[in-house]
Order: C-alpha cells, then sequence, then structure tokens
C-alpha cells in the first residue's frame, strides 16, 4: 500500500517562510495547486522553484519537520 502525502500550499507556504525567513515565497505559492502532493514535489520544483527534493522531503516528513507539521 502506498500512503500519499499531500500538503495543503499555506502549510507549504509557513513551512518556506520558516526555513528562508528572507524570502516572499508569495509569487511561487500563488502558482501551486490547493493540495501539494509529496509524489509531485520534483515537477512542483522544476516548474514553480520549490527548494529540495521529494526524498529530502520525505525525510523531514519522518523526522516531525516538514510541511506537514505547520498544518
Amino acid at each position: 500500500m502506498t500512503l500519499s502525502i499531500h500538503y495543503p500550499k499555506q502549510a507549504v507556504k509557513a513551512f518556506l517562510e520558516s526555513r528562508f525567513p528572507g524570502t516572499d515565497w508569495t509569487p511561487v505559492i500563488d502558482q501551486l495547486p490547493p493540495m501539494v502532493w509529496r509524489c509531485k514535489w520534483n515537477t512542483y520544483a522544476e516548474k514553480y522553484g520549490l527548494p529540495y527534493t521529494k526524498g529530502y522531503m520525505q525525510n523531514l516528513d519522518a523526522d516531525g519537520c516538514g510541511p506537514a507539521s505547520f498544518v
């Protein structure tokens, strides 16, 4: 069974602002869909400029410090 993890885009915004406090992520966040699927993170990174890779996001989630912790 595969677990599909997703984050509300506001959780992604809060996560990015906590990691990069001096960066305005509004232009990137405005382009994201309402739900950001972790399995598509690499696509979002390439298309919209999100940092990190899907694998790194998985590690952050496992440690309890990924976007899911900002929901």
